[in-house]
């Protein structure tokens, strides 16, 4: 958030690990205004590292999140126990799987996750990165490891989303750790919570490793951008050594992301172009770093996309659905404006409201310009839209809840860095208008703890409010969760599931009849087999046991 320049310390001067206490002033360089290039007015009258009541609403405020975050966490890990594999994990995992009960161990299976992002290449979608990962699903070790992929999912989003929050938090604004764990908290309950279709985004991993985890990426290599533009981490300086390190990392990273999905590389891509051009259209050398990871991400992207599977998928999918370029791009900039008034409901604004004083609190305390906030508002919005066209281009749609789920991400961080500049830009004009002394900030330091308290009891209201009620406490992943594994449903879904698993593996028939599931909690239950083999569930999984057919069955009373 802000300029970036705007957050070094002036004449290599620093400020305290919290980033409150200011600088002596014959140590400070004025800063100047981005128009008028007018001295910044004294700041002085800002308290050093908040006094009382703000320090300690502050850490509370972190406390509280922190304690949130964790039981949701720690419900969506506890029923990940009961999650099994289902349809493309077997699809591309089958001949991995084969590979091992083969006797060709790791190495065989590694060697058949390659030939399936061949094969894969020519003849359904180019996406090589991915392909190779969705055929070592864990469920291709063993069917009780499958459910640890979705805790991979998890970890990988809460490090991914840290780790770019303590860059923009910590780094940009210098502030401290509290205000890092409350903003990060926020963010991350809002993308776990509130995901449109939780099970596609972490539970099934042909489809979280795919998107989630994908996002994630794409996440850690903007944060490393920015730190390798800056030449700083909030440590110090970054040497030469370091730099060359972190260029190459971003490297790898850019050829990871190319080969994962077209949204989050549609949308990583152009990010990454206009900050390697801003960079060095400004002057600053470093965006040169960025150059090597813009070439490689390029042509890996051009790969993925040139891939003649992806036409193959199109004939055979979605005949006569593009929209072409001009369609697309309309339909795109509406779907944007619409999913930004859908997705901005009452909790996503709660969260606002929590994280608000916290963004004011932390920008008084920051070096940061936050100059011309319209213009990451734009860019963000025009970037949201962008993450609309590849589906629209080829399906004619918004696409799965898959999709949706990645673009729920990706609002969730662009509206928090859109307002954190705009409460930064409203703290930066009242310090030029000379009337940051009227502002009773002790004042507000001590209203602080009760509007918070208050913001906290109306959202466990809210919260208790879908949980009672039966037609919405699905609404929120960690409610639907515990209530599955409170009502034993996550039990007896797993049950029948290793039910299943024990007829396929001990039958002495080559064709097997199963009874299809009769539940399936809300985040772990993605579908079941068909009663034909005229489908590719069926044949991977009769394929995955040895079998030559595999059909489900409804099941009568007597046989449940």
């Amino acid at each position: 958030m802000g300029s970036i320049e705007g957050a070094q310390p002036a004449h290599g001067g620093t400020r305290s690990p919290v980033g409150g206490e200011a600088q002596p002033a014959h140590m400070m360089a004025p800063r100047h205004a981005a128009a008028s290039h007018a001295a910044r007015p004294a700041i002085a009258h800002r308290p050093g590292r908040g006094s009382g009541a703000e320090s300690h609403a502050l850490v509370a405020i972190a406390a509280v999140l922190a304690f949130a975050l964790v039981v949701t966490l720690g419900i969506m890990v506890a029923i990940s126990f009961f999650d099994h594999s289902y349809a493309d994990d077997w699809h591309y995992g089958v001949d991995a799987h084969l590979a091992l009960e083969a006797g060709r161990g790791v190495f065989g299976a590694v060697a058949a996750a390659a030939q399936e992002v061949v094969d894969t290449y020519f003849s359904w979608q180019g996406t090589y990165s991915a392909i190779f990962l969705m055929a070592l699903q864990p469920g291709v070790f063993a069917e009780e490891l499958y459910g640890l992929g979705a805790v991979f999912i998890i970890v990988a989003l809460v490090l991914a989303t840290a780790y770019a929050s303590s860059v923009v938090v910590r780094d940009l604004l210098g502030a401290p750790p509290a205000a890092w764990v409350a903003l990060t908290c926020l963010v991350l309950l809002l993308q776990t919570q509130l995901l449109p279709s939780p099970v596609e985004g972490f539970w099934w991993y042909n489809s979280a490793i795919y998107y989630t985890f994908y996002h994630a990426l794409m996440l850690v290599t903007a944060a490393l951008s920015v730190r390798i533009v800056r030449g700083r981490t909030r440590r110090g300086p970054i040497g030469r050594a370091g730099l060359v390190g972190r260029a190459m990392g971003l490297t790898l990273l850019a050829a990871i992301l190319a080969g994962g999905n077209f949204v989050t590389g549609l949308v990583a891509g152009t990010a990454l172009f206009a900050a390697t051009v801003a960079c060095i259209a400004r002057g600053n050398r470093r965006g040169f770093a960025l150059v090597p990871a813009l070439v490689v991400f390029a042509a890996g992207f051009a790969l993925s996309m040139a891939a003649p599977g992806n036409v193959e998928r199109q004939v055979s999918q979605f005949p006569g659905d593009n929209l072409g370029v001009f369609m697309t791009l309309l339909r795109s900039a509406f779907a944007g404006i619409e999913y930004i008034v859908l997705w901005t409901n009452g909790l996503f604004v709660l969260a606002l409201a929590l994280a608000v004083p916290v963004m004011v609190w932390a920008a008084r305390r920051s070096a940061c310009s936050f100059a011309l906030p319209g213009v990451p508002a734009v860019a963000s919005v025009l970037l949201f839209m962008a993450s609309f066209a590849p589906t629209f281009y080829s399906m004619g749609t918004v696409g799965p809840g898959r999709v949706q789920n990645i673009r729920y991400d990706l609002f969730v961080v662009l509206a928090f860095l859109c307002i954190g500049w705009f409460c930064g830009w409203c703290v930066r004009r009242l310090e030029r208008s000379g009337r940051t002394a009227a502002v009773p900030w002790k004042s507000l330091g001590r209203v602080w703890p009760a509007y918070t308290a208050l913001m906290f009891a109306v959202l466990a209201l809210m919260v208790g409010a879908l949980a009672i009620d039966e037609r919405h406490r699905d609404d929120l992943v960690s409610i639907s969760a515990a209530s599955s594994l409170i009502s034993g449903e996550a039990q007896e879904y797993d049950d029948q599931v290793w039910a299943r698993i024990t007829t396929l593996t001990e039958s002495p028939s080559a064709d097997i009849q199963v009874p299809f599931y009769t539940v399936g909690p809300k985040v772990l239950f993605m579908g079941d087999i068909r009663d034909n083999m005229d489908n590719y569930i069926n044949f991977r999984l009769a394929q995955w046991y040895g079998r030559d057919s595999v059909i489900g069955y409804t099941p009568s009373s007597s046989d449940e």
